[in-house]
């Protein structure tokens, strides 16, 4: 495909945006879900909890059921801006009261339940925007390379972390907080333009969908069930990583690579994620992407225990998928749905999404508190990575028309508008 001048030019103001938020995403509140399986085993030491009762604390982040969509239609209402700085602000402040107050179960619960309602304003929900507002034939690889942002510190955090944690967990939970308040925060004020991201929803604007007529979309139901389906099977996973791989006859400090090597996974998928769903069928690449993360499941199953580098590829194979889960969704929304109410169907997306990851939490941690073993979890995440797979192959997407216009962008969500008008 030959690339015009305005594909080119997404660069020279885009690299911004995708730093900006890129930062954002890896020192917030997705940062703080993959290295919470490092604080389980000494804070329920030091808090007296049982595994079953980390697991439910744990699933409480299901509140984000309820706050992605609220932030969503915020970001649509007001921007992204503000949105982004108050719910950080809140989440830093939360990282605070983990360090110094929480001292049992419902200070703790409190806590995780908090983040859970407003983390969406420092994720994908309202990071994926300013990307999808500026990019369009690149919109593939910059959700990636935003995407990354996590991964990277996810492959590098850990190993410290771990050592922070093993003086002191609260000192970890504010080591956290310190990363997102004195680097995510800041890079989003000082790189973002201001004019990027801003309000979405124009009132009056002809020909639109209403705010939640996407509700009776089929293609919203089954990109909104592979989402919940697939974050069972990863959500369970990175809640129990550093436990699953010590199950292995592994060394904590093992259990803190395995961490990392989900990153490395992680940041692949989101790479390599971004850059085939710019080149091929969506639809097909999406596919391929679910399932790769259910042969992770397999080896896991399969390797022989004190089998490090086997154990740390398994865990980077799962990864991939919690790497390319953004670049796949929040890529479908924008090219199926449009952008006008973009932050209104992604929020809602990703708070079923987040029903799937909570479940997936109690799961894992209730098997393995039933059997001893986290083998049948395992095995149960390779049967619903296959059935998130197939729920997306048969998703919409519309023709990318736009890549010689001089205003892709609207024609991106004119061709979704036009799809739109024959809903039932």
């Amino acid at each position: 495909m030959i690339q015009t001048s305005a594909d080119e030019n997404e660069w020279q103001l885009g690299w911004r945006i995708v730093l900006a938020c890129a930062v954002a995403n890896g020192t917030g509140i997705a940062l703080l879900f993959y290295c919470f399986s490092l604080f389980l085993i000494p804070m329920s030491a030091d808090l007296g909890l049982t595994r079953t009762e980390t697991g439910i604390v744990q699933s409480l982040i299901i509140t984000a059921v309820l706050g992605a969509p609220v932030i969503g239609r915020m970001t649509d209402l007001f921007g992204f801006r503000p949105v982004f700085v108050a719910c950080t602000v809140i989440l830093v402040c939360n990282g605070l009261l983990l360090g110094f107050w929480v001292s049992g179960f419902w200070s703790l619960a409190l806590s995780v339940a908090l983040a859970g309602f407003v983390g969406g304003g420092a994720s994908s929900v309202t990071l994926t925007q300013p990307i999808n507002a500026h990019f369009h034939h690149f919109r593939g690889r910059a959700l990636g390379l935003v995407g990354i942002g996590v991964s990277l510190t996810t492959i590098i955090v850990p190993p410290f972390l771990q050592l922070v944690i093993a003086e002191n967990w609260r000192w970890g939970y504010l080591a956290l907080a310190g990363l997102s308040g004195l680097v995510g925060l800041p890079a989003v004020l000082l790189l973002l333009p201001r004019n990027i991201g801003l309000r979405g929803i124009k009132r009056g604007q002809p020909g639109l969908p209403g705010d939640w007529s996407f509700l009776r979309v089929r293609d919203f139901w089954l990109l909104s069930l592979a989402n919940m389906v697939a974050g069972m099977a990863t959500g369970g996973a990175v809640s129990q990583l550093a436990p699953m791989v010590i199950e292995h006859g592994l060394s904590p400090a093992i259990g803190a690579l395995g961490l990392s090597s989900f990153a490395a996974g992680q940041f692949i998928g989101k790479l390599g994620g971004g850059w085939l769903l710019d080149r091929f069928d969506p639809r097909q690449m999406a596919v391929l992407m679910t399932i790769i993360p259910s042969m992770g499941f397999l080896v896991f199953t399969q390797a022989d225990p004190g089998i490090t580098w086997l154990v740390l590829v398994a865990c980077g194979m799962i990864g991939a998928l919690s790497g390319a889960d953004i670049d796949i969704y929040a890529y479908f929304v924008a090219r199926r749905f449009g952008l006008a109410h973009y932050g209104s169907v992604f929020g809602a997306l990703h708070g079923i999404g987040w029903i799937g990851t909570a479940a997936g939490i109690t799961l894992f941690s209730t098997i393995f508190a039933r059997t001893g073993s986290y083998g049948p979890a395992q095995y149960l995440a390779i049967g619903l990575l296959l059935i998130a797979a197939t729920l997306l192959a048969p998703v919409s997407i519309p023709r990318r028309t736009g890549a010689n216009s001089k205003n892709p962008l609207l024609d991106d969500a004119l061709v979704a508008e036009s799809q739109a008008s024959q809903f039932p």
